[in-house]
């Protein structure tokens, strides 16, 4: 049975870390905001050959990917994918654990590599949520010679020496 001071203390506890939490993000520039979104440019958007910044480093990491999908390139795909064995992919609800393991199904999977098809980013949104860990959606369409493939991915990435990297992905597809 609970008590009244467990009770007490459980909710004191719980909404004492929200406000410190809110007041974090609010102390801390972009960081818990979307800063950046490919539909709805902001001033604070700019090309990443002028400012380098973490939002145009993520964005054109993630457009390379979509690069090496159209050339069929399942490595230079999987690149920025953290080669460690946490890693964690969720397609459609199969859960793959590692990035040997990543890499090997997604060999399995496109025997034929030209059946991949190619990308279309129709839009990204990514929001900083510390110096060095950020969160990434994306929503895209697969044409394939038996049709599209719609989909979304939320990604969790970390920079890690100095490169962001996706720890976790998932992909959910959507019917068209």
């Amino acid at each position: 049975m609970i008590t009244k001071k467990l009770l007490r203390s459980f909710l004191l506890g719980t909404l004492c870390c929200f406000p410190v939490t809110a007041l974090l993000a609010q102390n801390t520039p972009n960081y818990g905001t979307w800063g950046f979104d490919s539909i709805k440019p902001s001033t604070s958007q700019v090309a990443p050959e002028l400012d380098p910044s973490d939002y145009q480093q993520i964005y054109t990491l993630l457009i390379r990917m979509g690069d090496r999908w159209n050339a069929h390139d399942i490595d230079g795909y999987l690149a920025p994918y953290w080669k460690s064995p946490d890693l964690l992919v969720v397609i459609e609800g199969e859960q793959l654990r590692g990035w040997a393991n990543v890499l090997s199904a997604y060999h399995r999977g496109y025997p034929n590599l030209d059946e991949m098809g190619s990308v279309i980013y129709d839009r990204v949104q990514i929001q900083l949520v510390s110096p060095d860990v950020a969160v990434g959606l994306d929503w895209w369409t697969v044409v394939q010679k038996r049709g599209k493939v719609l989909g979304t991915s939320t990604m969790v990435l970390r920079k890690i020496d100095g490169n962001w990297v996706i720890v976790v992905m998932h992909s959910s597809f959507v019917e068209p």
